[in-house]
């Protein structure tokens, strides 16, 4: 970099201090909903455009070899020091750094602002994975689209299925997980006590269901006693926190474990494992010691390919293989239209058929920008009952209490022929999906390319 580069650059940083100086002292009262959802968009746009031109500085550091004048071990040492961060921020930033110099679309377009920090730093924890690195390549394209398209948490179930299929790795890896389980408490010198474990993710994932039903319930308690004594203002006096009860309720299912008969393992909350039928069966192969096929890193971006619970949370699809007919797991198969084509008879909270095929239509509360889990919902009537609407699949999904009582306050809601949900205002203008601000990327791809022929 010359030295007229620098002064250039050291002007620009001055003229961003001066933007955000004028962007806050604007008077913003009274900004209706759809200018405050814009300037958000616009706002974050230019933030990502930064955090990635702080990644890219750090490269021209790195290249310069400008972290060795002062004795930095490396840039990402240099970076921690004068950016006065943390060490994991300073080293997922360095991996971003290692992803972006091999993914130069991704570059591109994380330099424009059209894909979020939170994505490529998901990216690039995938790409840290050196059996699956070699085929990031190949699917960047998709990679990019889903990161400017699914909201985070639908993101982080793309990567997290894309990378078991594709590593080679992963059902030994399994095996190897299961010989290693542990739990242990560890007691410090005050006295206190830490529990470490190393779980399965099948384990995890009912363990986090099993806590999550309990912490509900005695957060429900908590509300009781608290409205009663304090009326309205119930909410300044809940006794426990969120971490409280999750650990009150991780000693009450211990408690509970030591009372219970000598093997006896009947649980009261069912989890839901989701599979499509390929993956079953691919995934029953290699665990009976079939030779594992070539890789198709192409293929498994197929979103019909899928092992996770009913509320998204994603499984090893060997450990659903190994303990799909155990316990209180229920397996649910699909084909690859989505369509139930098995499911295994076990103890479940559900009331009916009926109630279970409007609860897998959805990960989680159907409404815009809500994250609530299914199993935490309730099943809707989109059209409600007093204009007649039907009880049954289609006309159901599962709503958060919060979205199933203001949908009665005048808002509708419904499901395209495409399976996209749509809800209007009370006023009948739409309320904006997340993308409603934002333009799509459009990466680079060559005629011909894998990539092309992915598109």
């Amino acid at each position: 970099m010359f030295e007229s580069d620098v002064v250039a650059a050291e002007a620009a940083i001055s003229d961003l201090a001066t933007a955000f100086d004028r962007l806050g002292s604007c008077d913003l009262g009274g900004i209706g909903a759809d200018e405050a959802a814009g300037l958000m968009a616009r706002l974050e746009r230019q933030v990502r455009r930064g955090q990635a031109t702080q990644v890219a500085v750090m490269e021209v550091a790195e290249r310069s070899g400008a972290h060795l004048v002062d004795g930095h071990f490396s840039v990402t040492l240099m970076m921690r020091h004068h950016g006065q961060l943390s060490g994991p921020e300073a080293s997922q930033r360095a991996t971003v750094m290692g992803m972006l110099r091999d993914l130069q679309q991704l570059r591109g377009v994380y330099g424009d602002g059209l894909l979020g920090t939170d994505q490529v730093r998901r990216l690039a924890r995938v790409w840290a994975n050196p059996r699956v690195r070699e085929y990031m390549g190949v699917c960047e394209t998709a990679f990019i689209t889903a990161a400017a398209e699914l909201e985070y948490v639908d993101f982080d179930l793309f990567c997290r299925q894309w990378e078991s299929r594709v590593d080679a790795d992963g059902p030994e890896r399994s095996q190897r997980r299961w010989r290693r389980r542990e739990v242990k408490l560890v007691q410090d010198f005050n006295g206190f006590w830490d529990l470490r474990s190393r779980m399965m993710s099948l384990d995890g994932a009912e363990l986090h269901e099993i806590l999550a039903r309990m912490v509900d319930a005695e957060r429900l308690a908590d509300i009781e006693v608290a409205k009663a004594e304090h009326g309205d203002n119930w909410r300044l006096h809940l006794p426990r926190t969120t971490a409280q009860l999750r650990y009150d309720a991780l000693m009450e299912l211990v408690r509970r474990g030591a009372g219970a008969e000598p093997g006896s393992s009947e649980a009261q909350v069912v989890t839901n494992l989701m599979i499509d039928e390929a993956t079953f069966e691919e995934s029953l192969a290699l665990l009976v010691g079939a030779e594992p096929g070539p890789i198709d890193a192409l293929a498994a971006l197929d979103p019909n390919r899928f092992a996770r619970t009913s509320d998204g949370i994603f499984v090893n699809p060997a450990e659903i293989v190994a303990r799909a007919l155990v316990d209180h797991v229920r397996r649910v198969v699909t084909n690859s239209a989505g369509v139930v084509i098995n499911m295994s008879r076990k103890h479940t909270l559900f009331t009916g058929s009926t109630r279970d095929a409007a609860m897998f239509q959805a990960l989680r509360c159907y409404w815009k920008a809500c994250w609530i889990p299914a199993s935490k919902c309730q099943i809707d009537h989109l059209t409600p009952r007093r204009k007649e609407g039907l009880t049954n699949p289609g006309n159901g999904a599962p709503a958060c209490g919060h979205h199933n009582r203001i949908k009665e306050q005048g808002f509708h809601a419904w499901r395209d022929p495409a399976g996209q949900w749509h809800i209007a205002r009370p006023d009948g203008t739409p309320v904006p999906d997340h993308l409603a601000h934002w333009p799509r990327p459009q990466p680079d791809v060559e005629d011909g390319s894998p990539e092309a022929e992915a598109a």
